[in-house]
């Protein structure tokens, strides 16, 4: 008695392998799309990231200005926009304003005359270093990148909002960074933070 082998017709071919190209499909699509999302939360802690640490090192700058241990009176806010602010700092406490030395380390004497400004035009945080004269810029650097927006808002010891240098108290400093994430467009990030001068309150 002859048993006969029986094989996959041609039909049933093209249906397994129909199914395992649709199969195959949606695990490739699944596959994409958790790729995608991984690269756009990596993009995001990034963003989350630089606006932190940048903001932080403006936070603490900031807030020292009008530090005047030696009680000179020379030492304070020297001018505000919502783009940029300037102030100085008696930062090693020996009652004069230095000027930045740009031929070594930098020290605490070289931060006493400061600046943050917005380039709006180029999407940076500009840190700045003057002389004691205030216009001559001694030393200039890109604090961050791919910012989109910068400002800075000023208020007196009653929560005010003001333009007197003499008046500030607080500052605000709001942040944002944007930055391409692959094929799903740009991802931002935006940090809104308030500091208090309180070397300002003994003025």
């Amino acid at each position: 008695m002859k048993i006969g082998k029986k094989g996959f017709t041609a039909v049933e071919l093209l249906i397994s392998l129909a199914i395992m190209s649709m199969t195959l499909g949606s695990v490739y699509s699944l596959y994409m799309s958790f790729i995608r999302t991984c690269t756009k939360e990596s993009v995001k802690i990034k963003l989350q990231q630089n606006v932190r640490s940048s903001l932080d090192m403006m936070i603490r700058d900031i807030r020292l200005a009008g530090l005047d241990p030696e009680g000179t009176g020379e030492f304070g806010i020297t001018e505000v926009t919502p783009q940029r602010i300037k102030f100085t700092a008696d930062r090693d406490m020996d009652g004069e304003l230095d000027t930045p030395n740009d031929d070594d380390i930098i020290d605490l004497s070289d931060l006493e005359y400061m600046e943050y400004e917005f380039d709006n035009s180029n999407g940076i945080v500009r840190m700045s270093l003057y002389k004691p004269d205030g216009t001559t810029r001694e030393m200039s650097d890109t604090l961050v990148e791919n910012v989109t927006g910068l400002t800075f808002s000023y208020f007196t010891s009653n929560d005010v909002t003001t333009s007197n240098l003499d008046d500030i108290r607080t500052v605000g400093i709001e942040m944002t960074i944007k930055k391409i994430s692959a094929r799903d467009g740009p991802v931002s990030r935006t940090l809104i933070k308030r500091v208090i001068c309180r070397n300002l309150d003994y003025q």
